[in-house]
């Protein structure tokens, strides 16, 4: 078998995303593995799953530095000795800037080496409180939508505004809550986030005219 991509996944939380990574990475024909969890929140519980798995974990908290670019600079000095290949964003709650884009990107491919997982369209609503937005629950956003559609995406330099890898939709049920939707769109994410990264790993992905092509 030929060696399998590297990841480095990136937390700030629980780490249901990272755990659903995790167990796709012990499918013998899934084709990357994780390497590394890298978490900006020491104590999160995402850095106990790492651990049960056996994966090496680093926690470099953003309040010990004066500027986003100087903690993402300490991060990539401390996780090049994994020699990682794609960075995935799983709940990490901070926007990235160009000192972590431009480190993972992919001259050989021509391709971003960070992605991310979304809640809502990208194209519709960026930022956090996704299903908050789905719901209508916002004061900016008060209108309920029939779904919303899990995105994963690679990652730009601004924020959730690079190009769709994949989306599912998921319904906005008439009795929904945040917790009703939310739980229905995890099952959602747990299931399409392996499958971008899958898709990563083979080799299937290619960008033009900043739309993504996915080999069938």
């Amino acid at each position: 078998m030929t060696e399998k991509l590297r990841l480095a996944v990136f937390i700030s939380g629980g780490g249901t995303n990272l755990q659903a990574i995790i167990d796709n990475c012990k499918k013998s024909d899934f084709p990357a593995r994780v390497v590394v969890v890298v978490s900006n929140k020491p104590g999160v519980y995402g850095l106990e799953r790492a651990r049960e798995a056996g994966i090496p974990t680093e926690v470099v908290s953003h309040r010990d530095f004066p500027e986003r670019a100087a903690h993402e600079a300490e991060i990539v000095r401390r996780i090049r000795r994994y020699e990682v290949e794609l960075v995935v964003l799983a709940g990490y709650m901070r926007v990235v800037t160009n000192t972590l884009l431009s480190a993972f990107y992919d001259s050989k491919r021509c391709l971003p080496g960070v992605i991310n997982i979304h809640p809502a369209d990208t194209r519709a609503y960026q930022g956090a409180h996704g299903y908050e937005f789905a719901l209508g629950i916002l004061p900016d956003h008060p209108e309920r939508l029939t779904e919303t559609k899990i995105t994963v995406h690679f990652v730009d330099d601004g924020v959730d505004t690079g190009p769709v890898i994949m989306q599912a939709a998921v319904p906005v049920q008439a009795n929904d809550g945040i917790d009703d939707l939310r739980a229905r769109g995890l099952d959602v994410e747990h299931r399409i986030y392996p499958e971008a990264i899958r898709l990563y790993a083979e080799g299937k992905i290619s960008i033009g005219c900043n739309q993504v092509e996915i080999e069938t």
